[in-house]
């Protein structure tokens, strides 16, 4: 095998070069600041701060900015993001701070998301309940921890396949609570007059170390059911456990996976949540993420 590297030592590191290094370490991210306030009733301010685009473009800003914000009398949800095209010019092109319709996806915009902006409608002021920002990227950290893994938020587009099984009676959005705290969420409502049945598949890519802990924020109301199952590298299926029910508060729940399940580092593995919900039921999931570290015993 041919061995290759970025760059050797004592070469000097172009511009292409460094953006590709930097996109391989920390990829589309907040690396400091860029926090959002509230500058005026229907104004955000975005305060100083450094991100990183997807192509690698470090974006660095020493002055606040600021954002209008739509406040009309329906709900409505935005993304602010940095929108980047980057072009072999000198000096480069000057990243956008740009205000996005709806709960985008990290696939859909062209540059970094700093967060999203959940409105309630009813043409009441801006505040910072109603913002949601991801904490910027801890670098250096010198060994994995156990609790710190990459969690999917389970928006429309976000990657995810849902399959209704028994017709047309259930009804699918993405939604925000303000209290205690400001999350986001899917959710599946059964709005028909039979018991619904639905499926949603997420895919999950295995790394050096296979996947050992499933954990989900989920919220399910008596009378529905989540049951959770893995599929492995080769397609095996896995129930894991029973039934999840009877829990209408969002929680946390963990659940081991099967040693005997196949993971083949970089190939994909999938979580399944099938479910079943009675009339007028809801069940709502904040997030989930695979952890290759199991909970202590």
């Amino acid at each position: 095998m041919v061995q290759s590297r970025i760059q050797d030592y004592g070469s000097p590191v172009v511009a292409k070069s460094l953006k590709t290094m930097t996109h391989s370490l920390v990829g589309p991210s907040i690396l400091s600041g860029m926090v959002f306030a509230v500058d005026a009733p229907n104004r955000m301010r975005v305060g100083p701060g450094t991100a990183v685009t997807n192509q690698g473009v470090i974006v660095i800003e020493t002055e606040a900015k600021t954002i209008v914000i739509p406040t009309g009398s329906n709900p409505i949800n935005y993304t602010v993001y940095y929108q980047h095209v980057d072009e072999d010019v000198s000096g480069g092109v000057s990243a956008a701070l740009t205000l996005g319709l709806g709960l985008l996806t990290p696939e859909v915009v062209q540059g970094v998301i700093l967060g999203y902006v959940v409105y309630p409608g009813g043409a009441v002021p801006l505040s910072t309940e109603y913002f949601i920002q991801t904490p910027p990227l801890a670098i250096g950290q010198a060994a994995p921890n156990k609790y710190d893994i990459p969690w999917t938020i389970p928006i429309a587009g976000y990657g995810f396949l849902r399959t209704a099984v028994s017709g047309q009676v259930l009804t699918y959005g993405d939604s925000f609570d303000l209290t205690p705290t400001v999350s986001m969420y899917t959710y599946i409502r059964n709005n028909g007059t039979a018991i619904g049945n639905a499926t949603y598949t997420f895919p999950f890519k295995v790394g050096q170390l296979p996947f050992a802990l499933l954990q989900t924020n989920v919220s399910i109301d008596i009378n529905a059911t989540l049951q959770p199952i893995f599929i492995d590298s080769v397609g095996s299926s896995f129930v894991l456990g029973s039934p999840l029910t009877g829990a209408p508060s969002v929680a946390l729940k963990e659940i081991s996976l099967p040693p005997s399940a196949v993971q083949h580092p970089n190939s994909l593995v999938y979580i399944q949540f099938m479910m079943s919900l009675a009339v007028g039921k809801i069940i709502k999931i904040q997030g989930l993420g695979l952890n290759p570290y199991n909970s202590p015993v």
